[in-house]
C-alpha cells in the first residue's frame, strides 16, 4: 500500500519554520513553533544524520484521536491553512455552560449563601418565597449542582485537561 498520494515527501527542518524557538536535546532537535492558530511542540529524531521532518509517529495509546487531530492542524498550519474545524476535543457549549454554574454555586456556598439564594440568584428568574421553598423543584437541582461542583474542586477539574478522555474510564470497550 503506498504511504503517499502525490510527489515525494516533503522534509521540513525546524529552523526553516518562522517564529519557532529550537534546541538540541542529546541527538534529537526540539522545536516550540508559533503557528498563527496554536504553538506546536516538535522532536526531530536523527535517524541519518539529517533533522528534517517527514513524517509523525504517533503511538496507539488511549489519545491517538487526539494526537492525530493535533497531526492535523500541525499539517494544515505547515502548509498555511486554517485549523478547520471542528476541533477535535473542544468542549461543547452546554458542557462550558455547565461546568460554569457548578463553580458559580460552588462560590456562592463558599460565601455563606443559602441554598434558596444560590437557587434564586443562578436558577430562577423570580424570587423564591422562603415558605414555597421545601417543596420547590430548584431545591433538588441547586444540591445536584453543588454535588457536580464538589466532585469538580476534589479533582474532577483535572478531567477537563484530558477531555474527550476521561481518567476515570480505562475505555469505551
Amino acid at each position: 500500500m503506498p504511504a503517499s498520494t502525490g510527489s515525494s515527501p516533503r522534509s521540513v527542518l525546524p529552523s526553516e519554520l518562522r517564529n519557532a524557538g529550537v534546541w538540541e536535546q542529546g541527538e534529537d532537535l526540539e522545536a516550540l513553533w508559533s503557528a498563527s492558530t496554536a504553538t506546536h511542540r516538535l522532536i526531530a529524531e536523527s535517524c541519518d544524520g539529517s533533522l528534517g521532518i517527514n513524517a509523525i509517529i504517533l503511538p496507539l495509546d488511549e489519545a491517538f484521536e487526539t494526537r492525530v487531530d493535533a497531526a492535523r492542524q500541525f499539517w494544515r498550519a505547515l502548509n498555511g491553512r486554517s485549523p478547520g474545524s471542528p476541533v477535535y476535543g473542544a468542549l461543547p457549549q452546554q458542557t462550558k455552560t455547565r461546568h460554569i454554574l457548578n463553580l458559580r454555586a460552588h462560590d456562592a456556598r463558599r460565601a455563606a449563601a443559602s441554598y434558596r439564594m444560590i437557587a434564586e440568584v443562578l436558577l430562577s428568574r423570580d424570587p423564591i418565597v422562603p415558605r414555597d421553598w421545601r417543596d420547590h423543584h430548584l431545591r433538588h437541582k441547586v444540591r445536584a449542582v453543588l454535588r457536580r461542583a464538589d466532585r469538580m474542586v476534589a479533582g474532577g477539574y483535572r478531567d477537563l485537561l484530558f477531555y474527550p478522555h476521561s481518567r476515570s474510564r480505562k475505555s469505551d470497550r
